[in-house]
């Protein structure tokens, strides 16, 4: 038998993913097996632990995986800015809650097993490390965003922007879980508006 190409190997591993996903979203981590994994992608149990050792390994890949497609769609959303807009720390934060909202909307399972992921960190060291290592990217970015538009007057002066970049997280956390309890109930947009301070 011939060696296994890389292609042939990114596929298989796609597939796996896909299956996990279907699972974790449907049942939770809690209830989902790798075996329940394995029947899902058509592939058998055997095979899944070639490529993922363990459950929880399988779930830092999809939540890895969400978070790079998080970060390249906010990249290339502010990068489509205009130069006015580049430089106005307001107009990128607009984009950056736009993006969030549309990739939430576009991979709905995704982000609800990412969620999970977050509520679930306390009780698996490896994915609270990776959940810690998101959050605090998300933090350094969004601190660094308001503190940029309390220099060029943005912002009020007193606006401490630490707290103010939590803040702006955890109402964008805040949305996502609204959204997936009713979806199309919340308005990116208006959200959007409302957070950047570009809708007064």
């Amino acid at each position: 038998m011939g060696r296994i190409t890389e292609s042939a190997r990114a596929a298989r591993r796609d597939q796996i993913l896909a299956g996990a996903l279907a699972c974790f979203a449907r049942s939770g981590y809690h209830a989902t097996v790798m075996s329940d994994v394995a029947v899902e992608a058509g592939v058998s149990k055997g095979t899944t632990y070639l490529y993922f050792p363990s459950k929880e390994a399988l779930f830092l890949a999809l939540y890895e995986e969400w978070d790079c497609g998080l970060a390249d769609r906010v990249q290339e959303a502010v990068g489509r800015l205009d130069a006015r807009s580049a430089n106005s720390p307001r107009r990128v934060l607009l984009a950056v809650v736009l993006a969030v909202g549309a990739h939430v909307e576009d991979h709905a399972e995704a982000c609800r097993v990412v969620m999970e992921a977050s509520l679930m960190a306390a009780d698996q060291p490896e994915l609270a490390a990776a959940v810690r290592s998101a959050q605090a990217r998300t933090d350094r970015a969004l601190t660094d965003l308001v503190a940029a538009g309390v220099a060029a007057g943005e912002w009020p002066a007193a606006t401490d922007p630490v707290l103010q970049a939590q803040l702006i997280a955890a109402t964008l956390q805040g949305l996502m879980a609204r959204w997936h309890l009713a979806p199309h109930s919340v308005s990116w947009k208006e959200i959007a508006d409302v957070l950047a301070g570009c809708g007064r």
